[in-house]
C-alpha cells in the first residue's frame, strides 16, 4: 500500500510539472498569429479573386446582391464597399476595403478593383496588389443600370453602399465564413492566385509592392496595436493546427476577428509571393 501511495504522489507531481511546462506553450499557441504570418495572407495584402468578382458582376440582379457576393469572395478583415460614378461617357464601379471601419468610402480606404463601362464594353481593372489584372468583357450592363436608377448617394455618384447596410453585411459575412461554402471559396481563391502568378509572372510579383499609402498605414497600425492577432483572414497562414485533412483551426475554436466573431477554419496553402 505504501508503494502505491508513493507512486500516486510521484505521478501527480509529474503531471503537475508537465502542466506547468505545457501552460505557456498552450498560451502561446492560442495567442494568435505572428505579424509576419498575418501580413503574408492575401487578405492582409488586399488581394481578391477578380475572376469571381467579374462573374458576380454579370450574375447579380441588384447592388445588394453584388456587395454580398464580393464580401463572400474577399478574405480580408474589413468590409468591401461599392460605389458607382459617371466620368464623361464612362461609367465606373469601384470596390474599396473600408480599412478604417468608417462604414463609408474615404481617403483612408484601399481601392481593390474597378469596372469601367464604355459603350457596350466593360473592363475589369485591379488596383494595388491586384494591379496585374486586366480583363475585357461584354455582359453585365444590368447592374450599372440598377445603380443609376437607385441613385442613393448625395455625393455625385450614381450609387454608394448605404451606411445603414454595413452591419447587415458584416453579419452576413460572419455567418458565411463559418460555413463549409467559405472553405470551398478559399479553395477557388487559392487556385486563382496560383494561375495568376503563373500567367502574370513579374507583373503579379511587382503588384504586391505597389500597395497604397492607405494599405501601408493600415498594416503599420495593425502591427503596432496588435490588432492583427484577432484577424479572421488566416485561412492560408501557417498558424493554427494542421489536421490530416489539410485544414487548419485556431486553438479553442478558432480565431475571432473582423468578420464579426466567426470561427475561422480554412486550408493551409503555400505563400504565392
Amino acid at each position: 500500500m505504501r508503494k502505491r501511495r508513493t507512486f500516486k504522489r510521484t505521478s501527480m507531481a509529474a503531471l503537475g510539472t508537465a502542466a506547468l511546462l505545457a501552460g505557456p506553450v498552450g498560451a502561446a499557441c492560442s495567442s494568435g498569429p505572428t505579424y509576419e504570418d498575418w501580413a503574408a495572407t492575401d487578405g492582409a495584402a488586399g488581394r481578391i479573386n477578380l475572376d469571381e468578382v467579374q462573374k458576380a458582376f454579370k450574375d447579380s440582379d441588384s447592388a445588394t446582391e453584388f456587395e454580398k457576393r464580393v464580401n463572400e469572395i474577399y478574405e480580408g478583415d474589413e468590409i468591401v464597399l461599392i460605389r458607382s460614378k459617371q466620368d464623361g461617357d464612362s461609367l465606373t464601379l469601384e470596390g474599396w476595403e473600408d480599412l478604417n471601419k468608417s462604414k463609408e468610402i474615404d481617403d483612408q480606404d484601399d481601392l481593390l478593383f474597378e469596372i469601367v463601362k464604355n459603350n457596350d464594353r466593360h473592363e475589369m481593372r485591379g488596383h494595388g496588389s491586384n494591379g496585374y489584372y486586366r480583363s475585357n468583357f461584354g455582359a453585365g450592363n444590368f447592374l450599372f443600370t440598377y445603380m443609376m436608377i437607385s441613385a442613393m448617394s448625395p455625393r455625385g455618384y450614381y450609387y454608394s453602399t448605404p451606411i445603414n447596410r454595413y452591419d447587415t453585411m458584416n453579419r452576413n459575412r460572419s455567418n458565411y465564413r463559418s460555413s463549409s461554402t467559405y472553405r470551398s471559396q478559399v479553395t477557388k481563391n487559392s487556385n486563382y492566385f496560383s494561375r495568376q502568378k503563373s500567367f502574370a509572372r513579374s507583373s503579379y510579383t511587382n503588384a504586391a509592392k505597389n500597395t497604397s499609402a492607405s494599405r501601408n498605414s493600415y498594416l503599420s497600425s495593425q502591427k503596432s496595436s496588435g490588432a492583427f492577432k484577432s484577424s479572421s483572414t488566416g485561412v492560408r497562414s501557417s498558424w493554427g493546427s494542421r489536421s490530416s485533412s489539410g485544414r487548419t483551426s485556431a486553438s479553442s475554436g478558432g480565431f475571432r476577428g473582423g468578420g464579426g466573431g466567426a470561427s475561422v477554419i480554412g486550408f493551409v496553402r503555400p505563400s504565392l509571393r
